[in-house]
């Protein structure tokens, strides 16, 4: 594969999977549990909504594995990236929907979610070598 076409095919999985984890979680999060957070959610909707939330990350890794052909991390990278800058400045700001644990689990699951795809999109045979 050519270098111009590895990079445009990285910027673009960096792009999309993104988009897709602000989409999937913003879905999860604010639409089927109704703006989840840990001070007003009942436990059952904390486990699944954070379940959700894995789930997107995991369809998340996986999308942009199938997109970059399998073959480099970099659009992993630059989403965990994202995460960790995102809960960097929850914490400055301090705008939580819970304790510093919950909100450091959540995003702990996040980035667990997004590699774990990763990995699944190498081990399932979908896309082409």
């Amino acid at each position: 594969m050519k270098t111009r076409t590895r990079l445009f095919l990285t910027v673009l999985a960096t792009v999309i999977g993104g988009l897709c984890l602000v989409l999937y979680t913003t879905l999860s999060q604010d639409i089927l549990f109704e703006g989840m957070s840990f001070c007003s959610s009942s436990t059952m909707d904390l486990t699944l909504g954070t379940l959700a939330m894995f789930t997107s990350a995991v369809l998340t890794g996986f999308i942009s594995s199938l997109i970059v052909v399998r073959d480099n991390f970099w659009p992993h990278f630059f989403i965990s990236l994202f995460i960790v800058g995102k809960l960097s400045m929850v914490a400055l700001c301090g705008q939580w929907g819970g304790p510093l644990w919950f909100e450091s689990g959540v995003h702990l699951s996040l980035l667990g979610g997004l590699w774990l795809g990763c990995y699944g999109a190498i081990k399932f045979p979908l896309a082409p070598v």
